[in-house]
């Protein structure tokens, strides 16, 4: 039992968020498949971003191990919601691996009220909701995308219509850009080597490898 106490305060923190320097150049430990939708509101704004996060079996089982603390071999609805109010804390400053870009701007996430999970067909299963930060107009050029800037969890679109624009677009133009590694690497290779290097837990480099969604209107 002090073992499956412990986890739960640190353990799926560590896991999602990876806040140290080691993590920071080791390959992703943790995958998941996403969906996003951007919500349109009648009046030209982004009203808020929908996302689900579908997890691998085998960080859904450690999962399942660290906080099934009835040992019953599933996580009933308090142990659930245990998980998420952790992840819900875990991700507050990594602005719940959202990103929005508005006109070349980073635009923040206002903190869902609450991040909900399940576990079916032993994957876990997260679904939660953000608004953008101070209101975001229906302009110009904007991006969408998930990542995690410590490249410790990978989180996938494996298809384009995993990303969704519902509601009004007035007349923008939809998107899915899925960079090429190589070519990401090969033209920013010089600042690959100052982020990783002589800042590794203060870069942002993995945004650019991450599939967005871009609207142009």
């Amino acid at each position: 039992m002090i073992r499956i106490r412990s986890m739960k305060r640190v353990g799926l923190a560590c896991a999602l968020t990876a806040v140290s320097a080691t993590a920071a150049f080791s390959h992703p430990h943790v995958f998941a498949e996403a969906r996003m939708e951007v919500m349109l509101g009648d009046r030209g704004t982004v009203d808020e971003l929908r996302h689900v996060w579908r997890f691998d079996e085998l960080f859904s089982s450690t999962v399942l191990l660290e906080f099934d603390a009835n040992a019953n071999l599933k996580l009933e609805p308090d142990e659930l919601a245990e998980v998420g109010k952790i992840v819900h804390a875990s991700l507050a400053d990594f602005d719940y691996y959202t990103s929005i870009i508005h006109n070349g701007r980073d635009v923040g996430v206002v903190a869902p009220d609450a991040i909900h999970v399940d576990f079916q067909d032993g994957q876990l299963l997260m679904f939660f909701a953000v608004q953008p930060e101070g209101g975001l107009p229906l302009d110009g050029s904007m991006s969408f995308g998930v990542y995690d800037p410590t490249m410790y969890t990978a989180i996938d679109f494996i298809n384009d219509s995993d990303l969704v624009v519902e509601g009004k677009t007035n007349g923008c133009v939809r998107a899915v850009i899925r960079p090429d590694p190589d070519e990401i690497l090969a033209q920013n290779q010089q600042s690959l080597t100052e982020a990783f290097f002589n800042d590794p837990e203060g870069n942002d480099f993995s945004k650019f490898f991450a599939t967005r969604l871009e609207l142009k209107c």
